[in-house]
């Protein structure tokens, strides 16, 4: 009796669990106030929604974050995989001291659908956004 009971949860073990893919981080490309540092959004009633999303094409993920912040500000990203999450990190290394408010866009690329993965995405402490790679 132990022997197929050992069976059945070995088999639904291996049913449950879902394969992840071999993701690899690719490159972050800076966009927004990042290349027009003229440009802000300074006495503008609308701004663009701090947001992320990710969309997959062909075997590759891209995961978008865009966020509002003080202009002149200078920012430094780090992305890791770690088991079945995907971590970014994206933190102030120079506070901006410009009198407006910018748009900061990054694209995080990744070889590899990322599908069954989960993210995290943390904006110094003030902006945090998580959720799952669905394919």
């Amino acid at each position: 009796m132990k022997k197929i009971l050992l069976s059945i949860l070995s088999i639904a073990t291996l049913i449950s669990c879902e394969k992840l893919g071999d993701l690899k981080f690719s490159e972050a490309i800076q966009g927004g106030c990042f290349l027009d540092k003229g440009v802000s959004s300074m006495n503008s009633l609308t701004l663009d929604k701090d947001t992320v999303y990710y969309t997959i094409t062909d075997d590759d993920l891209d995961i978008f974050l865009g966020f509002n912040a003080t202009c002149c500000g200078e920012y430094a990203s780090n992305s890791e995989i770690k088991g079945d999450s995907i971590l970014i990190e994206v933190k102030t290394t120079q506070i901006g001291m410009c009198n407006c408010i910018c748009y900061y866009t990054y694209n995080f690329k990744f070889n590899g659908t990322g599908e069954n993965y989960k993210y995290k995405v943390t904006v110094d402490d003030f902006l945090k956004f998580t959720g799952e790679i669905k394919p």
